[in-house]
C-alpha cells in the first residue's frame, strides 16, 4: 500500500477464496504468487482476512486472500488480472505434481463500495 494510505482509505476489494477446506500450504503459495504478480504488485495490497462462514465447512481458522486498493483501477480489471494469475498458479502447481490444486476464485468483495 502506498505511503500515507491507511486501512480506512481503502475503497475497493476483491476476495480470493476456494470452496471447502483449503490447506495452509495452498493459501500461502497463492498469496505469495499474487504478491509477485507483475500486473498486481504496484496496484493492490495483498492480505489475509478471516473467511466468511460457509455451509458444510468445518469451523476453524479458515482464511482467504483479499486484494485491496484505492481508486484508479476498476474492480472488474482486478478480478480479471487475479483470475488469470490464479489460472497460472494452478497450472504451475499441477506441473509441480499437485493433481488437483484448490479452485480459488476472485470476486468483488461485497463488503466494499
Amino acid at each position: 500500500m502506498a505511503q500515507g494510505e491507511d486501512e480506512d482509505d481503502i475503497r475497493h476489494g476483491v476476495r480470493v477464496t476456494a470452496p471447502g477446506d483449503v490447506r495452509e500450504e495452498d493459501l500461502t503459495s497463492l498469496e505469495a504468487w499474487l504478491r509477485d504478480e507483475p500486473e498486481l504488485t504496484h496496484r493492490v495490497r495483498v492480505r489475509r482476512v478471516a473467511r466468511r462462514a460457509e455451509p458444510g465447512v468445518a469451523m476453524g481458522p479458515q482464511l482467504e486472500v483479499l486484494l485491496e486498493w484505492l481508486g484508479g483501477a476498476a474492480t472488474s480489471e482486478i478480478v480479471r488480472l487475479a483470475t488469470e494469475s490464479i489460472k497460472e498458479w494452478r497450472t504451475s502447481r499441477r506441473a509441480l505434481g499437485d493433481p488437483d490444486p484448490p479452485d480459488f476464485r476472485a470476486r468483488p468483495d461485497d463488503e466494499r463500495d
